[in-house]
């Protein structure tokens, strides 16, 4: 190739490329455009105030119909804050009639019970998803009337047969909760969930003549005990 052609062929090769380069530049400047206007979007903050959940307890409803020796039904309402701050109030019937197989005492008793609270939610950056992982605390009161019987006695100074029956008793009770909890959307507004519940009580008040032996929304009498529901639950 002679020196001419060689320098024409150069030539025609740095006009090419000088050509090229405005265009490589501009679809650069398009790609990355384009880059950006398909990042993932930021994630959405959930609202401040998110609406009022109904909750309502089926496990109290099965061991009634088993003929359980105690029962409690209840339901609660929350108030959703940020998804993560949940104010409860819980409203419920506790009640027992039991009789002992071998010694025929009877126990029997039936009253409301409230607790009030507020649950965390540990879910919260994922509350898109609608699960919601939760630990919360808990008030609780109940005053409640109860009946014992039991088999007559007899009076050691006369030897005479003296009747066990005492029905109206007073009994008053008080006590805190440290609640663990789990909920999964199942579809819409519907959802459904389980917790536990340590129960520790802060004080307590019973007639001279016998203990209660189950106390409504507590459990079976005693310093502690644990607890949980199994809930049906309504976002609105």
């Amino acid at each position: 190739m002679t020196r001419p052609n060689i320098l024409k062929y150069i030539s025609a090769a740095a006009i090419s490329l000088a050509a090229a380069l405005p265009l490589h530049a501009q679809e650069t400047r398009q790609e990355e455009t384009a880059s950006k206007h398909t990042e993932a979007p930021a994630e959405k903050e959930p609202p401040v105030f998110g609406g009022v959940t109904l909750t309502a307890d089926v496990a109290g409803v099965v061991m009634k119909s088993l003929g359980a020796d105690w029962s409690q039904m209840e339901a609660a309402v929350r108030l959703n804050f940020k998804e993560r701050y949940f104010p409860v109030f819980e409203l419920g019937y506790g009640e027992s009639d039991k009789e002992g197989n071998e010694t025929a005492n009877r126990f029997e008793t039936g009253a409301p019970y409230f607790r009030i609270g507020l649950d965390y939610n540990f879910n919260a950056r994922k509350w898109q998803t609608g699960n919601r992982y939760y630990l919360g605390v808990r008030y609780a009161f109940t005053s409640f009337k109860y009946d014992i019987s039991a088999a007559d006695f007899t009076d050691p100074v006369w030897g005479e047969a003296v009747p066990f029956d005492y029905s109206g008793l007073q009994g008053r009770s008080h006590w805190g909760e440290v609640v663990f909890g789990i909920e999964a959307k199942m579809w819409g507004f519907f959802r459904l969930g389980w917790n536990v519940r340590y129960k520790m009580r802060f004080g307590h008040n019973e007639a001279p003549q016998g203990s209660p032996w189950y106390v409504p929304g507590f459990g079976k009498n005693g310093n502690s005990c644990l607890g949980g529901t199994f809930n049906i639950i309504f976002d609105i």
